[in-house]
C-alpha cells in the first residue's frame, strides 16, 4: 500500500473509530464489526472506494486503525478483528444494477468484496484454524508471526533467515479461529426466474458463532480452490468475514407511502375479503379458507415458548385446487413447498450426513429441511397422507417448533417456527362429512389434534355456483391474454380506493401487520372465556389446544386491522372459524353438538357404545367355562341397547385394534391376557 494513500486513509478512520464505534472499544469485544452503510453516511467514500479496489489491504487497514483508537483510550493493545458488514448499494450490484445474488458472483468477483443472501443447506461442525501463526528457530530463537489468509489450504512453515532451518511453531502464541463451512442456496424471491435449477455456493466462514441452518446473509471475498492440482480448474468459494440470520424473511422496510396506503387499505371494513381475495384468484369461492390462511400468515403475537403460529388442513375432493393456494403462499418470501409424496423424514425436518466438503475432507454435516427451511414463514406440505411413514417426524416441529438432531456425534436443535398448510385428499375419493375425519385420511391422531382449524373442501354439484366457477376459469385463460379482462376479474391486481393491491403489495401488507403486537381488551377476553365454557358444559367437547387456537387467530385478525387492541369483534371473528370448522369435522349429528373427540373417531356416543359392547364381551367371557364369548351372543345382547349388528361388529373390530380384546377363531374373542 501506498504509504501516502495509507496516511491520509488513517487520519479519517481512527477519528471515525473513536466518534461511532466508541462503545465497541469501551465493551472490549473480541470482535468488532463494521457497518459500511456508517462509513457511508459519515462521508469517508475515499475509503469505501479503496475497499472496492483492494478489499484485503483496506481490510488490514481497519484493524491498524481500530488499533491505533484503541490505544489512545486504553494504553494498550487491541486484542481483537474487525470485519465489514451492509455494504452500500453502488458496492454491491450486479451488472443489471441489481443487488448481488448468488447466481451473480463470477470469474470477474474473484478477490472483490461482496454480500449476498442465502438459505443454508449444508454446515459443517465448528473446526479450529489457525489464523496467525507464531515460528520459533530452535537454533538462535528468532521468532516470526505469520498471517494465514486461507487455512484450508497446505501451509508450510518458513525457514529462519538467519540458520536456514524449519522453524517450529510456537502453538500457545499463536492464534485460532473458529472456522465452519457453509453451502448455502440462493432464496427463490431472489432469482429472477423461481423456475430456475437452485444456485449454490459454498462460505468458508471465520470467527462462526455455529450456523446451522436459516437464512442468512454472508459478506466475504469470492475465492478460487483447486481440488484437482493436475487440472488448472477452480472451484468459486465465498472466504466469509462475516454473518448474520436474516431473521424477517418479508421485507420490513417501508416508505412513507407505502404506510399510509397500509393505514388507509385498514380502515376499509371489507380489509380482509380484499386481502383474501388475492390469495390464488384463478380459484373461485372457498372464502372462509382464503380468510383463514390470510391470518395464518399475519399470525398472532409470540409470547415466550407459546407458539403464534398457526397450523391448517385442508382435505379437499380432487381437482378442487388446494395445490394452487398451496404453491400460491409457496410465493410469499419465506415460505417453502413441499410434496410429501416425494419427501423423506429428514427431508422434512433435518438430516446428518457424511460428505466431502470444499476443504477436501469427509465429515458429518447437518443439512436443513423442508420445516427448517421454513423457519419464520409457512411450510406448504402437499398430498399429506401419500406416506404416512414420514408423518411423525412433522410432530416435533408443529408444536415446539424445534427439531432436534443427534448423529454422528452432532448434537444440536434447529428452529422450526413454522405455521403448517397442509392438504391432502381423501382416501376413498370423496369426503363425507358423516365418517369421522381420521377414517378418511391417512394421518395420525396426534399429529390432527395440532391442527388448529380443519377445512374440508367438497365438490358438490350446484348449478348456479359450477356457472360461477366455469366462467372464472374461461376468464382466467383468457385474462392472460387480454388486458381489460384482466382488470375485470382481478387476476393480477386490483384497485380499491386507488390502491393498487397486487402480489408485492400483499407481501408487504403482511410484514407490516405482523409488526403489530394488540393486546385483549376485557370484553374480547370474556367472548372468548364464555364460548369456551358453553362448549364444555356437558362434556369435554373441545380442549385447550383450541382455546389457543382461538387466541393466535383474534391476535392475529387485530393485526390485519393494524390495530393495537383485541377487540370484541376480533374475538367474534375467530369464533366463527373455528365453529365453521368444527361443523365440518366435529359436530355429532346424534347428540346435536361439538365433539372433538369425532376427529379422531370415537365421539361421546360412539365411546358410550364401545363399553356396552366392552362389558357385553366381559360379562360374557366371565360366565363361560372357557372364558370365551361368540359374536352372535354378543350381537344379539347389543340389539337390546339400540346397537345395530353393523354397529356392533365395528365396534368389536375397534376393540381388537385397541387391544382390549383378541379373536381366537372366526366369531370367537377373548378378553387380553385372559
Amino acid at each position: 500500500m501506498d504509504d501516502k494513500i495509507k496516511s491520509k486513509l488513517m487520519s479519517r478512520l481512527v477519528p471515525y473509530f473513536k466518534e461511532v464505534h466508541l462503545d465497541d472499544i469501551i465493551s472490549e469485544t473480541k470482535r468488532v464489526v463494521v457497518d459500511l452503510k456508517n462509513v457511508h453516511d459519515y462521508g469517508f467514500f475515499e475509503f469505501l472506494d479503496y475497499l472496492e479496489e483492494n478489499p484485503y489491504s483496506a481490510l488490514e487497514l481497519l484493524n491498524e486503525a481500530y488499533a491505533d483508537a484503541y490505544f489512545s483510550y486504553k494504553m494498550a493493545d487491541a486484542d481483537c478483528t474487525v470485519t465489514v458488514k451492509n455494504l452500500p448499494e453502488s458496492l454491491n450490484r450486479n451488472s443489471n444494477g441489481k443487488p448481488m445474488t448468488i447466481e451473480d458472483i463470477k470469474g470477474e468477483n474473484y478477490g472483490k468484496l461482496v454480500e449476498v443472501e442465502g438459505i443454508v443447506v449444508m454446515a459443517t461442525k465448528i473446526k479450529l484454524a489457525l489464523k496467525e501463526a507464531v515460528y520459533v528457530c530452535a537454533s538462535c530463537g528468532q521468532k516470526k508471526k505469520v498471517t494465514i489468509e486461507r487455512p484450508f489450504e497446505m501451509h508450510i512453515g518458513p525457514q529462519c533467515p538467519k540458520c536456514s532451518q524449519n522453524m517450529l511453531l510456537l502453538d500457545e502464541e499463536s492464534k485460532y479461529v473458529d472456522y465452519q463451512e457453509l453451502k448455502i442456496q440462493q432464496p427463490l424471491d431472489l432469482m429472477d426466474d423461481p423456475e430456475d435449477p437452485p444456485k449454490f455456493i459454498s462460505v468458508l466462514l471465520e470467527y462462526t458463532p455455529g450456523i446451522y441452518c436459516g437464512r442468512i446473509k454472508v459478506t466475504g471475498i469470492p475465492i478460487k480452490n483447486q481440488k484437482n492440482k493436475k487440472i488448472p480448474l477452480h472451484d468459486i468459494l465465498i472466504g466469509g468475514y462475516n454473518c448474520e440470520p436474516v431473521t424477517e424473511k418479508l421485507d420490513v422496510s417501508f416508505t412513507e407511502n407505502e404506510i399510509k396506503k397500509f393505514e388507509s387499505l385498514a380502515k376499509n371494513k371489507d380489509v380482509l375479503n380484499i386481502l383474501s381475495g388475492r390469495i390464488a384468484p384463478q380459484i373461485k369461492g372457498n372464502e372462509i379458507i382464503k380468510q383463514s390462511i390470510l391470518l395464518q400468515q399475519v399470525r398472532g403475537v409470540k409470547k415466550g415458548k407459546k407458539r403464534a403460529d398457526s397450523h391448517i388442513l385442508l382435505i379437499t375432493d380432487p381437482g378442487t385446487g388446494k395445490s394452487d393456494i398451496l404453491r400460491f403462499i409457496a410465493g410469499v418470501p419465506g415460505c417453502v413447498y413441499s410434496s410429501i409424496s416425494t419427501a423423506s423424514g429428514v427431508g422434512l425436518t433435518a438430516g446428518v450426513v457424511q460428505e466431502k466438503t470444499e476443504i477436501g475432507d469427509s465429515t458429518w454435516v447437518i443439512k436443513p429441511g423442508v420445516l427448517v427451511k421454513a423457519n419464520g414463514g409457512t411450510a406448504c406440505l402437499d398430498e399429506l397422507t401419500v406416506e404416512r411413514s414420514v408423518l411423525s417426524y412433522i410432530l416435533e416441529a408443529m408444536e415446539s417448533q424445534t427439531i432436534h438432531v443427534s448423529k454422528g456425534g452432532l448434537n444440536t436443535k434447529l428452529p422450526a417456527g413454522c405455521s403448517i398448510l397442509a392438504a391432502c385428499n381423501p382416501k376413498y375419493g370423496r369426503y363425507d362429512k358423516n365418517i369421522p375425519v381420521i377414517e378418511q385420511i391417512n394421518i395420525p391422531a396426534p399429529l390432527l389434534s395440532r391442527f388448529d382449524l380443519i377445512f374440508p373442501i367438497k365438490d358438490t354439484p350446484n348449478r348456479k355456483r359450477d356457472s360461477e366457477i366455469a366462467n372464472h376459469i374461461l376468464d382466467t385463460h383468457i385474462a392472460y391474454m387480454d388486458e381489460s379482462k384482466n382488470k375485470e376479474i382481478g387476476l393480477f391486481y386490483e384497485i380499491i380506493d386507488e390502491i393498487k393491491i397486487d402480489f408485492d403489495f400483499f407481501c408487504k401488507y403482511i410484514a407490516y401487520a405482523r409488526q403489530k403486537t394488540p393486546k385483549f381488551t376485557k370484553e374480547s377476553k370474556q367472548v372468548i372465556h364464555d364460548f369456551y365454557l358453553d362448549l364444555r358444559k356437558s362434556s369435554v367437547q373441545i380442549t385447550a389446544r383450541q382455546l389457543e387456537a382461538l387466541v393466535r387467530l383474534s391476535e392475529a385478525h387485530a393485526k390485519l386491522k393494524l390495530k393495537d387492541l383485541v377487540e370484541e369483534e376480533d374475538a367474534k371473528f375467530a369464533i366463527y372459524l373455528m365453529t365453521e370448522s368444527l361443523k365440518e369435522v366435529a359436530y355429532d349429528q346424534k347428540t346435536k353438538s361439538f365433539d372433538i373427540d369425532r376427529l379422531f373417531g370415537n365421539s361421546k356416543v360412539e365411546r358410550n357404545e364401545l363399553n356396552v359392547v366392552y362389558d357385553i364381551i366381559r360379562l360374557q367371557c366371565e360366565n363361560s367355562e372357557h372364558n370365551l364369548a361368540k359374536k352372535i351372543s354378543i350381537i344379539k345382547r347389543a340389539l337390546e341397547y339400540d346397537i345395530s349388528d353393523g354397529k356392533a361388529v365395528k365396534l368389536i373390530d375397534k376393540l381388537i385394534g385397541f387391544g382390549d380384546i383378541e379373536e381366537i377363531s372366526a366369531g370367537t374373542y377373548r378378553m387380553k391376557g385372559v
